[in-house]
């Protein structure tokens, strides 16, 4: 999952908020750098991480990307999941959208001094540049690939998948539809693990 869905499992936690957005810029198991609020969210990122590249529906639906979209496969799912999870956001927060956001931000920056440099660069980008909220929208998820594919020569095809997504929607959808709540429920049953 990208960051949109990262950010719900943090259940209002900010601390954990901020870990959940370090699991991409944090490498190792050594996480003592870091408060235990943000190591839990860390520890929290990584599963859903896990969970998500080996749960049925989201390996099934890898198929439908062609050389060489398919090596990023899971990319462009984790991406167009964040949209599909925009579109339907009431139906797992009691919050708006626009709350939740303003909440992302508040607690990213309440623990900036402890983020990663990558990350402090990364949360005054997705705020400047409204990332989250856009998530909404179909061009966020073309636009986010079309990064993505900057990175490096070797990333170009991921550009393509947006056209793919637009293909087999329906098929990616119901994939969604499938996994999340499930994915939902293992998050918490992990929290409560961990906690």
């Amino acid at each position: 999952m990208n960051f949109l869905a990262h950010s719900l499992f943090a259940q209002g936690n900010s601390e954990r908020l901020a870990g959940q957005f370090a699991g991409d810029f944090v490498r190792g198991a050594d996480l003592s750098a870091y408060s235990p609020g943000i190591q839990l969210g860390i520890r929290m990122h990584r599963f859903i991480d896990r969970y998500t590249d080996h749960h049925p529906a989201a390996v099934e639906v890898r198929h439908l990307f062609k050389p060489p979209v398919r090596r990023f496969a899971g990319i462009v799912t984790d991406v167009v999941f964040d949209h599909y999870l925009a579109r339907n956001w009431q139906a797992y927060s009691d919050a708006s959208l626009p709350e939740h956001v303003a909440y992302v931000h508040a607690s990213l920056a309440e623990h900036h001094s402890q983020l990663p440099l990558g990350l402090q660069r990364f949360a005054a980008f997705i705020e400047k540049e409204e990332v989250l909220e856009g998530n909404l929208n179909f061009s966020a998820v073309e636009l986010t690939l079309a990064r993505l594919s900057r990175r490096s020569k070797r990333f170009a095809p991921i550009a393509d998948g947006a056209a793919v997504v637009l293909e087999h929607e329906a098929e990616l959808m119901a994939a969604f539809n499938a996994f999340f709540p499930e994915l939902l429920a293992a998050a918490n049953q992990h929290r409560e693990a961990i906690s």
